[in-house]
């Protein structure tokens, strides 16, 4: 299989950071959120923060952002702001949606878990969160060295939890169905786990994705694509316990994002280039 260019468009500012619910979002380092229609049409856009956005994510019309103020603003689909959440003094570097719950990472090791706009439980893992992703009950999370899985039960205790297991990896990292999936410490090697205690965590295969630093990765089913500093977006599909190439495509440009959906993968670029791409 190979992977083609099935829409494009252009902003005028960097694109950092992206997320996806219906519609595409994409931070800015002006603090600017801009949002797309699936073809790429342009829909709305307003400015979030007065510097550029650090993280960003959507889910259920809702959208997250966070730059360098310590805070979290919540906003609706449209761009209208709901409200603030003050998460902590540190820069959050990190925001996932889980179910219902929004979990946001910071510089200081915190992860603050919120429901409904309202503070649950906080955890600290001693290190600066560059990722996290949640597979019930346990928290992965990674800076550039090793990946931390904690077990936590935000609905029995706002601060407890149990360090299960460490192993090496660095940011970006993902789970999709059983499988944990995480850049090995150079970068450019993209290491697949067992998500399970079962195993403990077991490594079941790794293959080398670029011959540069991957920035970006996202899962979707038992596909997963890369992509980072050589500007080339790659496919994988899990088959087996094992990693197989799926499609690759060189888009010449450093790759700072990319969000997969059901039919294709969104991927911004350096020089505001935005695009959509499916396998052909």
């Amino acid at each position: 299989m190979s992977l083609k260019v099935v829409a494009e468009t252009k902003i005028n500012s960097e694109p950092c950071v992206i997320a996806w619910d219906n519609k595409l979002f994409v931070g800015t380092d002006d603090g600017s959120i801009k949002s797309f229609n699936a073809d790429l049409s342009p829909a709305v856009a307003w400015a979030a923060h007065g510097v550029q956005i650090f993280a960003i994510a959507a889910h259920n019309g809702n959208v997250y952002s966070s730059s360098n103020d310590g805070g979290i603003r919540v906003w609706s689909a449209e761009g209208e702001k709901i409200t603030e959440l003050q998460a902590a003094d540190a820069d959050i570097g990190t925001l996932r949606v889980f179910d219902n719950g929004l979990y946001a990472g910071d510089e200081n090791g915190n992860v603050i878990v919120f429901e409904n706009n309202k503070e649950i439980a906080r955890y600290n893992v001693l290190e600066e969160v560059k990722d996290l992703w949640l597979y019930s009950p346990f928290l992965f999370t990674v800076r550039d060295l090793d990946v931390t899985v904690t077990e936590i039960k935000p609905d029995e205790s706002r601060t407890r939890f149990v360090t299960r297991h460490t192993m090496e990896g660095s940011a970006p990292l993902r789970v999709t169905g059983s499988h944990l999936l995480v850049m090995a410490r150079g970068g450019n090697v993209l290491k697949l786990h067992d998500a399970t205690s079962q195993t403990k965590f077991k490594q079941l295969h790794e293959v080398k994705v670029s011959d540069m630093i991957v920035t970006s990765l996202s899962v979707y089913g038992e596909y997963t694509f890369t992509g980072g500093w050589d500007g080339y977006v790659r496919r994988w599909k899990i088959a087996e316990d094992q990693l197989v190439a799926a499609g690759e495509l060189n888009l010449e440009s450093c790759i700072n994002a990319i969000v997969a959906t059901d039919n294709c993968a969104y991927v911004i670029l350096s020089g505001g280039r935005i695009v959509s791409v499916k396998t052909v």
